[in-house]
């Protein structure tokens, strides 16, 4: 389906020329439900659409009673995992929307390999449902442990996002490279946004001058662009609904559980890693093992960043060898790039 149509109606609105990025819109919706829809929303591209079906089977484990309809933007999805994805809502009897988008819009924005032009999709989400009330963007590294109503019930009041605070030493880090004075530095892996107070603030608008301005103070681009633009129109949200530490948290409360660090639990790292404790080493695989994606082996190193994380893991495993090996391909890498 070509989203031309899509696109001028938002235009119509007075909501912002994203829309015109959306070339292609698929409708997968096999819910049974058709009334009190919750929205979700990843911006992925390729190598986060395996884990991506994780999250999305993780929420409807724990959410059965929930009419969910998932937003997936991407720039580049294979065949075969377009295949797959529809498979996976048929599967489970859910919802899933997929926008292709044209990146071109975005090619000015800084990029890192690790953090690429999809990080910015999430800007996109509120112009397409600029009819909904709020939407749930996540993270495709986050899998969900237990209910998620609250998150669609608590009052927003007229604040435009609800965010969790980022671990302690992240907090104090990037304040102080930011210049914020009291104001604690968020994760914008996991954002509820007030839909209507997101478009009427023009959050893209802002971001894109901050960037025009200073790129390199970016170091987390569009989530320290968020938390100067968003300063003081935030509500905070308990640990439990983005947890990055897991040690800090009681396991029985963890709503959403991410995987913000290297590796993931994709990589061929993350068996031998230090952070594949009893708790989490199996937590995202038993639900991967329901998708479409099931089969695929464990991912090699894509980049030289992985590199040195399995140079590392290797290290920690005790294989001092294949480690050295690793860390030589990570150095040859990283100076070519």
């Amino acid at each position: 389906m070509v989203f031309g149509n899509y696109a001028r109606r938002y235009e119509k609105a007075g909501i912002s020329m994203l829309t015109d990025t959306l070339c292609n819109k698929y409708d997968h919706l096999f819910s049974k439900s058709k009334e009190n829809i919750v929205h979700i929303g990843y911006g992925i591209d390729d190598n986060y659409m395996r884990c991506t079906a994780a999250s999305v089977l993780s929420i409807c484990r724990h959410n059965p009673n929930l009419h969910l309809r998932f937003h997936i933007l991407t720039s580049t999805l294979s065949a075969d995992n377009k295949k797959k994805l529809r498979n996976l809502a048929e599967l489970i009897q859910t919802d899933i929307v997929l926008y292709e988008i044209d990146t071109s819009f975005f090619n000015t924005l800084p990029t890192f390999v690790h953090l690429p032009v999809s990080t910015y999709f999430r800007f996109i989400l509120p112009s397409i449902l600029n009819e909904e009330e709020r939407v749930c963007y996540l993270d495709a590294d986050i899998i969900c442990l237990s209910s998620i109503e609250y998150i669609f019930s608590c009052n927003l009041e007229n604040a435009i996002a609800a965010a969790v605070p980022d671990l302690e030493w992240m907090n104090k880090k990037r304040c102080s490279a930011l210049s914020l004075k009291e104001h604690t530095y968020f994760n914008a892996g996991m954002l509820i946004i007030n839909i209507k107070e997101w478009n009427s603030f023009h959050v893209m608008d802002k971001v894109l001058a901050l960037f025009k301005n200073d790129p390199v103070r970016f170091r987390y681009l569009d989530q320290d662009a968020l938390n100067i633009a968003l300063h003081n129109k935030i509500i905070y949200l308990p640990k439990r609904y983005n947890c990055i530490d897991s040690f800090a948290e009681d396991k029985e409360k963890i709503v959403f559980l991410h995987f913000a660090a290297h590796p993931k639990p994709w990589n061929i790292a993350w068996p031998i890693s230090r952070a594949s404790t009893v708790f989490r080493k199996d937590l995202y695989a038993q639900y991967e093992k329901e998708t479409p994606w099931a089969d695929m082996p464990l991912q090699m190193p894509l980049n030289y960043k992985e590199m040195k994380v399995y140079a590392k893991a290797l290290l920690y495993s005790g294989q001092k060898v294949n480690s050295l090996k690793w860390y030589c391909k990570y150095l040859y890498k990283k100076l070519r790039r």
